[in-house]
């Protein structure tokens, strides 16, 4: 349910037959759904509930009553932000086969993902520099607007610059051997870097593979479809990334309050 308006792409069509009864019954039941749904709310800076609104010209009976555009707004319970969506069900008849196939797609929505998906990353300009934040924000936005093997090359450049930044640090260890770095592939290069490297790199490594081929072999709605799953194996490593960051500061934070009381009370 929530996908539909928060993580699927513009234009991606969803097909089903007349036969395929449960889809149908899901796509119908979508339609017609007028609860709370969970989002993001970049007001707010967090998730929230949202409930689903649209006008009711007449009376819905079947598939058939939502043939055309249909509008569906969502409104925030805490604020009354909105968010308002656009979606198209087509009808199309085959005379040989007798058969009716139904085509669904989301073709607006404003805010758009990328202006929803944004807010939620702003936190990261703490450990990203700009230019590769603005290349998350790139990734996003090419993605909510079907460049799928597009906002891949992004995800593989964010991926590169934190490989970096830790192998920066590394280097300058008396057992680093830099050689032996350079000529290794990433997988390799994440292993050599793994006591330094947050554990959600390691765990992930194989994300970085995925991209490249996404790049280099990948069709568009292949990259698209994988989109989501390959976004959310970055976030994880930049949210782990985020957290040993602000642990560290808070402990810093901690040891010159320790140090400072310790002399005030001398």
């Amino acid at each position: 349910m929530r996908e539909l308006y928060f993580d699927i792409s513009l234009y991606k069509s969803i097909e089903i037959s007349d036969v395929e009864n449960e889809k149908i019954e899901s796509l119908f039941n979508f339609l017609m759904f007028e609860g709370l749904i969970d989002g993001y709310n970049p007001e707010l800076n967090e998730n929230t509930s949202y409930k689903v609104e649209f006008s009711h010209h007449k009376t819905y009976s079947s598939l058939e009553d939502f043939i055309g555009i249909n509008e569906r707004r969502l409104k925030c319970v805490r604020t009354g932000y909105t968010i308002t969506a656009y979606f198209l069900l087509e009808e199309f008849e085959d005379d040989v086969n007798e058969e009716i196939t139904y085509k669904f797609q989301k073709i607006g929505q404003y805010p758009t993902i990328a202006d929803l998906e944004i807010g939620k990353y702003k936190k990261y300009s703490k450990i990203l520099s700009k230019e590769y934040l603005r290349e998350l924000n790139k990734a996003i936005g090419l993605s909510a607007n079907g460049v799928g093997i597009g906002s891949f090359v992004y995800l593989r450049r964010i991926f590169e610059n934190l490989l970096e930044n830790y192998h920066q640090k590394a280097k300058v260890k008396d057992s680093w051997n830099e050689k032996e770095y350079i000529q290794a592939r990433i997988a390799d290069k994440i292993d050599l870097l793994k006591i330094y490297l947050p554990e959600a790199v390691v765990k992930y490594k194989k994300v970085y593979s995925i991209i490249s081929k996404g790049i280099h072999e990948l069709k568009e709605h292949e990259c698209l479809n994988y989109f989501p799953i390959v976004k959310d194996a970055i976030i994880a490593i930049l949210e782990q990334d985020y957290l040993k960051r602000e642990n560290e500061n808070k402990q810093v934070e901690l040891e010159k309050n320790i140090n400072d009381l310790v002399k005030k009370l001398k």
